[in-house]
Order: structure tokens, then C-alpha cells, then sequence
């Protein structure tokens, strides 16, 4: 323990100040937000000033507000007045320790309200009866494409909790069971958000699971299935790197365009007794196998946003990715 009232040691202001700039500024692999970093190393030799004690207090608690949506509790009492002496227990030193701590814990999550927004990038749909026939009994599929200008971009935005964002639904058409369970699917999927830690969390395995568990081959990392008896339907979107040379491997976070493959499956095939309709087919079975009505994509990105501390300091800021929706077609 340092004695009171002892000045705050450069040693100590670094290897905080170290830990904070991973994460509030340009970082590595899962570290780095990409926003201004206003404290730096302090010269061994030297003692800390006020100012380098406030512009590392600045940059904690912005990371801090990104993550909570709020100042840490008792901030206020880090008085500048304290800020280059130690008082009882180590503070302000431990204190701010311990806040960083939190911060690194939970550094890829993004606050609940207040330092976020959506983007929509926009709907596509497609209906029946239309170009493609009556109705669909198959499989949909399209693809969605995610581009970042760089890499560093792209790591940055999921490191700092955004999300590519998919909705479906399926809606008007005929009154039959089978319409009834791809609306009902749709409708309690939800969201299904793909980011730098969700669904899965950390760069391993490789399995296309979160931003950093991609590789360049499609992978399944959202399947939702329908109840019984159409529990052979589902809605299921791969994903994988699409860069240019191709990034196998993205678990340092090095790939900057993203493709999505989502589908619609219809497994269920119809095993006779009478349709919806009423019109007898053979016995046993739940018929007929057949989806018609408009189905619909919509993808949207989750992104941080916020003002930054000192005032007249900017905004907390991450690239919008460019995203391209194709059309949804049968699957050849």
C-alpha cells in the first residue's frame, strides 16, 4: 500500500493507462474500439500532473458510459484535488483499477439504451402467386453481403458491440396449417443478431459462430425450426469471410467483407388425410407441402454511438458497413 498523501507513482498511471487504450482506442485482434485516446505513457521519472491524471480519467469513463450507459458510481469522488496523491486504501489508484477491470470484462458488450442506434438496410421480398409459380415447396435462399472499407473497421465495429441484424416474416396467402407454422417460425425468431461475441463468444473454434470464429467456408451459426408436425422446416443462415485474397482463418479479426447465406427450408412433405381444404389425400399425413404469401428480409445494424468526454470531445463512432441484399429465389 502507498502512504497517504504519497504522489501517485508513474508506474502505477501506466499500466492502467495501458490497459484503457487497448480498448478505447485502436487495440488488437478483440481489443480496440477505434476512438481517440486522450491519455498516454508518462516518463518513469516524472510524477503524474493533474492533466495527465484527468485525461486519463476522461478516457475511462467514456469506455465505461459505452458499456453502461452511465458514469461509474462514486466518480465523482476522484476529485482532481485527489487525482496525483494517494488517499486511504490506494485511491484513487485501486479504484480506478478495478473500474478498468469491469470495463475489460465486459468490453465487447454495448449498453442496453443510450449509446446505440439501427440502421436499416432495407427489406426484400418476394410473393406467391408471382414469377415463380403458385406457390413454393422447397427451399428459399439469398445471400446478404457486409463490407467495411478495412479490417480494422470492421474489428473495431464488432469489438465495440455492433451487430448485423436479420428479421423474417411471411405474411397473406392462403389459410392453411402450413402457412401458419412459417408465420409463427418467423415470427418467434426474432432478431437473430451475428456479432464479435454473439452468438458464440471468444475467436475459438472456428466454426462462423461470431465475427472472429469465421473461416472462408459457410457455416451455420442461426437455425430455428418450426414445431411439430412441420418440425422439418427451418430458417437457417450460414456465414463466412468473402475477402479478396480469402481469409481462412479470422480470428485476429483481419477480414473486412462478410457474406450471409440465409434459406428457407421447407422439409415437410405431406403424408396424406385431408388438406387444409378439405380435399382427401392419402392417409396419415399432414398435406398439403406447399407455402404461398409474400416472405420477407430485412437486415439491420445494431451500432455504437454516444457523445465523448471532455465535452467538445466528438461522438464515440464506428463505420457503417455497406450492405447488399439479393433477391430471394427458390433454391435451384
Amino acid at each position: 500500500m502507498a502512504g497517504i498523501n504519497q504522489k501517485i507513482k508513474a508506474v502505477d498511471y501506466n499500466a492502467i493507462q495501458q490497459d484503457i487504450s487497448a480498448i478505447l482506442g485502436s487495440g488488437s485482434g478483440q481489443y480496440g474500439y477505434g476512438q481517440p485516446v486522450l491519455s498516454s505513457q508518462v516518463d518513469l521519472s516524472n510524477v503524474v500532473t493533474v492533466n495527465e491524471y484527468a485525461a486519463l480519467r476522461y478516457d475511462i469513463i467514456n469506455a465505461y458510459k459505452h458499456l453502461f450507459n452511465g458514469n461509474p458510481a462514486n466518480v465523482d469522488e476522484q476529485t482532481l484535488g485527489k487525482s496525483i496523491r494517494y488517499s486511504v486504501s490506494d485511491e484513487p489508484i485501486d479504484w480506478w483499477a478495478n473500474v478498468v477491470t469491469s470495463i475489460d470484462n465486459n468490453r465487447r458488450s454495448l449498453a442496453v439504451s443510450g449509446q446505440r442506434q439501427t440502421i436499416n438496410h432495407g427489406t426484400v421480398q418476394e410473393s406467391w402467386p408471382g414469377v415463380y409459380g403458385a406457390e413454393w415447396t422447397d427451399a428459399l435462399y439469398t445471400t446478404v453481403t457486409v463490407s467495411f472499407t478495412t479490417s480494422e473497421n470492421a474489428r473495431h465495429f464488432f469489438n465495440a458491440g455492433g451487430s448485423i441484424d436479420f428479421t423474417s416474416s411471411r405474411s397473406g396467402g392462403s389459410s392453411t396449417n402450413q402457412n401458419t407454422s412459417w408465420t409463427s417460425l418467423l415470427s418467434t425468431a426474432g432478431s437473430r443478431q451475428f456479432g464479435g461475441n454473439n452468438p458464440g463468444t471468444g475467436v475459438n473454434p472456428n466454426d462462423g459462430t461470431n465475427y472472429f470464429r469465421l473461416s472462408n467456408v459457410r457455416q451455420t451459426w442461426s437455425s430455428v425450426t418450426a414445431s411439430s408436425p412441420y418440425a422439418l422446416n427451418s430458417w437457417i443462415i450460414d456465414a463466412r469471410t468473402f475477402d479478396s485474397p480469402g481469409v481462412t482463418d479470422n480470428s485476429a479479426g483481419i477480414s473486412r467483407t462478410m457474406e450471409f447465406y440465409v434459406q428457407w427450408i421447407d422439409d415437410h412433405v405431406a403424408q396424406g388425410g385431408p388438406t387444409e381444404t378439405g380435399t382427401p389425400v392419402r392417409p396419415g399425413g399432414f398435406g398439403p407441402d406447399a407455402v404461398d404469401g409474400t416472405m420477407s428480409l430485412t437486415v439491420i445494424t445494431t451500432e455504437p454511438t454516444g457523445v465523448l468526454e471532455p465535452p467538445g470531445s466528438g461522438n464515440f463512432t464506428v463505420e457503417s458497413p455497406t450492405v447488399t441484399i439479393g433477391s430471394i429465389t427458390p433454391t435451384p
